[in-house]
């Protein structure tokens, strides 16, 4: 606010400038004298002023009677700046202020301390009398309208909207139907204005000022009509995009393994081809599916999951396919349209597909090779539009030799086949899911913790047979109830205190000299680099250089989450 500093420091009224919140965003010396406040900066005009009413002056764009502080002998004027964002409130000593209601001298001074503040808008602001006669206009008038301000000032709104100086006039508008007005303006050398006008009226009702606040938009309409010419080529682009290897809020991609694994992800999840999901419980399987259909030109419509293994044999295909009403007792009397048909023009993601019974297994395969079904109790086909999703942490290939799976199905999932390796195949992703989960449990829970760098790297060598699924609920778990905001090896369950234990017995049981140096030169790194915000800060703690210190890094595996180089 450098232009009020440079006007408002050196008036003898005082100004404080306030947003729509509240805010105060300029005080100058004289309100600083008054209020004993040293500083207004991000303090709120209610604690200053408790009584005003400058937020409803910004939102209805409507001046107020100057209004009287009895305990500091002053008349406080409140007056919008720009309807629903600014306000200004001018503080004036009462002898001041009954001054110039008597015409006093002080009125010119007045008038050009009101024409500072109007130019400090950044918008067009004109002021007419209540027959529309220009009366006052800031400096903005000749670059927004075209015309110098004398040319301006003592002209009839009617005349300059007749002489085209505007396409119309809101003036007009305002004296016409004597309310606030919003409309747009053409002005004549082709600036399109967005308008505020706001009428004042006596106290007996009759109008005798209009404000007009002009916003100049011409620029943002251009651009919009640019980027409505460019929509096909944005689309093009978001096509590209969802080709790109990213970490989003869900998958994180840093190992090469989940690299490559996304970028075929991301190449394939914008066709319709049947996509098989393999990996290890735990791993994410799900998460990438609901990632591929995100990513799909689907993504607007259903995603609807199908647990294989947790709906009951008996009525899998009831839930499926669904039923016609009065197919059998105790059904529902309406019938039922089945999953099937709920994931229409989505995505059908069929988990632990592995466990799906065979007589259903045939059922499936019509619906993969025809994208039609028959609801049990019906003979009329649906035909649905469904792009298919398969996952298992099961070996189908095994389970068609023996005859639990069918080889024809089997072959028409396994178009696109993705295999989502473990944890123990992708540690580098460890350090980068445990910042990921400590951030999201952090904002659901509002405990926001962090762990030891001793944690991080136990977690990073531990063997985490649930894969990523065990790792989130072990920090879910952590966040909920270690009461500390920095997590210890100590606040760990025992599994990983053994696992500890044993891989030091480990080292201790069968060591020589050499290999203690480099345990006892690690853990001195690992100390370092807890209480360190840089690898360079960590170095000159050590004495050594910071090139030996990133050689040792490495030489030791030790993961670095967080921490500059």
């Amino acid at each position: 606010m450098c232009e009020f500093d440079s006007i408002g420091n050196y008036l003898p009224v005082g100004l404080i400038l306030v947003n729509y919140k509240g805010e105060i965003l300029y005080g100058n010396p004289v309100c600083q004298r008054v209020f004993h406040v040293d500083d207004f900066n991000q303090q709120l005009i209610k604690d200053i002023l408790p009584a005003t009413t400058i937020i409803k002056v910004i939102k209805e764009g409507k001046w107020e009677t100057p209004c009287y502080l009895s305990n500091r002998d002053m008349y406080v004027i409140s007056l919008p700046l720009i309807t629903g964002k600014l306000g200004l409130l001018i503080f004036l000593p009462a002898d001041m202020y009954e001054e110039i209601i008597s015409k006093s001298p002080k009125v010119a001074e007045l008038k050009q301390e009101l024409q500072a503040v109007m130019n400090l808008t950044g918008e067009l602001v004109t002021i007419t009398d209540g027959d529309g006669i220009v009366s006052r206009v800031n400096n903005a008038c000749e670059q927004i309208m075209g015309v110098k301000e004398f040319d301006f000032i003592g002209k009839s709104a009617f005349i300059l909207e007749q002489n085209g100086i505007v396409n119309a006039s809101s003036t007009r508008k305002v004296i016409e139907e004597k309310r606030t007005i919003t409309m747009n303006q053409v002005t004549k050398s082709g600036r399109r204005l967005l308008v505020h006008a706001h009428p004042i009226f006596n106290e007996d009702g009759t109008m005798y000022k209009i404000i007009n606040i002009s916003k100049d938009v011409t620029e943002i309409e251009d651009l919009q009509e640019k980027l409505a010419e460019t929509t096909s080529v944005l689309d093009y682009y978001q096509q590209e995009l969802n080709s790109l290897k990213k970490k989003d809020e869900e998958i994180v991609v840093k190992s090469k393994a989940m690299e490559k694994v996304y970028e075929l992800v991301s190449r394939v999840a914008d066709v319709d081809a049947t996509i098989f999901l393999h990996g290890e419980t735990g791993v994410g399987k799900e998460v990438m599916a609901r990632k591929i259909h995100q990513l799909s030109n689907r993504k607007d419509a259903p995603f609807v999951k199908v647990n294989c293994g947790a709906i009951p044999e008996t009525i899998m295909e009831s839930e499926l396919f669904g039923y016609s009403k009065g197919t059998f007792t105790g059904a529902n009397r309406e019938g039922k349209k089945g999953l099937a048909l709920a994931a229409n023009k989505g995505t059908l993601f069929l988990d632990e597909i592995g466990e799906l019974p065979l007589n259903v297994q045939a059922k499936l395969l019509q619906l993969l090779q025809e994208k039609q079904f028959t609801p049990l109790g019906d003979t009329k086909p649906v035909q649905v539009d469904v792009r298919f999703i398969a996952a298992t942490n099961r070996n189908l290939e095994q389970m068609v030799k023996q005859g639990t799976f069918r080889e024809d199905l089997y072959y028409r999932l396994f178009v696109v086949p993705i295999t989502i390796p473990p944890l123990s195949e992708r540690k580098e992703d460890i350090p980068f899911l445990i910042s990921h989960f400590l951030d999201y449990y952090g904002q659901k829970y509002k405990q926001f913790k962090s762990f030891e760098q001793e944690v991080i790297q136990i977690f990073t060598d531990y063997v985490w047979n649930g894969n990523v699924r065990e790792l989130q609920n072990t920090i879910e778990r952590l966040v909920l109830t270690v009461p500390a905001r920095r997590i210890k090896l100590a606040d760990l369950p025992d599994k990983f205190i053994s696992s500890f234990s044993e891989d030091k017995k480990k080292v201790e049981g069968d060591t020589n000299l050499k290999q203690e140096v480099e345990r006892f030169e690690k853990q001195m790194i690992l100390g370092a680099l807890e209480t360190s915000s840089t690898l360079k800060e960590a170095s000159m703690k050590l004495g050594v250089d910071a090139s030996t210190m990133t050689r040792k890094v490495k030489k030791y595996g030790i993961i670095i989450a967080k921490l500059q180089v």
